[in-house]
This record gives C-alpha cells, structure tokens and sequence, in this order.
C-alpha cells in the first residue's frame, strides 16, 4: 500500500507553472529563459524581456504569493540534472521553484530541510573547474556543487565526482569566471 501510495505521488501530474510577469498559467509554447539552473515560461510575448531585467524579484514575489514559476533543471538533493519525465521521486515546490527528485528518498530529504537544498546561489561559474571548459547552459551541465557560496557547473558526472573529493583544488580553475546569476534563453535542441 505505502509503495502504491508512493509511485501514486512520484506519478502525479504537476500543477501548471505561472507566469513570473503576468502571474497567469504559463504557456507550454512560450520562450524559456535559464536563470540560475531553473527554466522560466511565461504566458505571453514580452513577459520574458520584463523577467530579465530582475529575475531576482519576480522569484521573490511568486515566493510570497505561494506561485511556481519556473522548474529546476536539478535534483536538489543529489545535485544532478534530472529529467522531469523520468522523476520517480515526484516534486515539490518551494518558494516558487518546483524541484524533481531522482528516488522518494532524496524527495523526503528535501522536504525535511528544504532551505538546505532549495537555495539558488548568489554567485555562480558555468565553467567546468576539473576539465576547464565552459559549460555551455544550465540545461548542458552534467551537475553541480556548492562552495564557499558559488555554484560550480560541471561538463559532466565524472568532474562533480573530482570536484566533491577536493574542492579547494578545483575552484581556484573557475577564477574569473564567477559571476552574479544572468538569464539566458534557451537554446532549441541541437
């Protein structure tokens, strides 16, 4: 009963995302925008130039409204991107991002302390510190981790792996390419 239960939840349909802008259900058929390794869909043309001029503040007003506005491409728990049709862990929302979960575990570890996994960071380098290569978007990297208050992307799994054993030794590779958070649209498949 409790695993039917489980997969029932893991299997849920998500509620529709709002629009950051606008507040209103948010088009399948929009522009994206990446901010912060979370996509953004709007519901209407010109909502996506409004978010990009402070991004930071539309989160924070669908945080207090108790909106969802855009889909972290992570699995908060395990730092790992996940794809949210395969999400066997179901999802959560949370101050207006809603997060994916790989398992039911790393979804009950979230909800536990979700401020300790569902934090988007002040600073950030999409730029792989083990390989020393950009990383091209949030939805291109292959993970990350968190360090002394900045986001390190990573090109693949293998470089988070390095990365979590010596962090000391690796972020120094990503000098001069931390920066504050910027959006960027989303790229069609390649």
């Amino acid at each position: 009963m409790i695993l039917t239960l489980a997969i029932a939840l893991a299997t849920q349909q998500a509620p529709t995302l709002s629009c950051p802008v606008m507040g209103g259900p948010a088009s399948k058929d929009s522009v994206v925008t990446e901010y912060n390794g979370v996509a953004f869909s709007y519901c209407c043309g010109g909502c996506d130039t409004k978010f990009k001029e402070n991004p930071k503040e539309y989160i924070a007003k669908a945080a207090k409204d108790g909106k969802t506005i855009g889909v972290s491409y992570f699995d908060p728990v395990s730092m790992k991107p996940i794809d949210m049709k395969k999400a066997e862990g179901g999802f959560s929302d949370y101050k207006g991002i809603r997060y994916y979960f790989a398992s039911a575990d790393e979804k009950a570890t979230f909800d536990k302390t979700p401020a300790k996994y569902g934090s988007l960071p002040k600073k950030e380098a999409l730029f792989c510190p083990v390989s020393k290569e950009a990383v091209k978007s949030y939805d291109k990297a292959g993970g990350y981790a968190d360090y002394e208050g900045t986001r390190y992307y990573f090109c693949c799994p293998m470089c988070s792996g390095q990365f979590v054993k010596d962090p000391a030794k690796f972020a120094a590779n990503s000098k001069g390419h931390i920066a504050d958070p910027a959006t960027m649209d989303q790229k069609k498949s390649d």
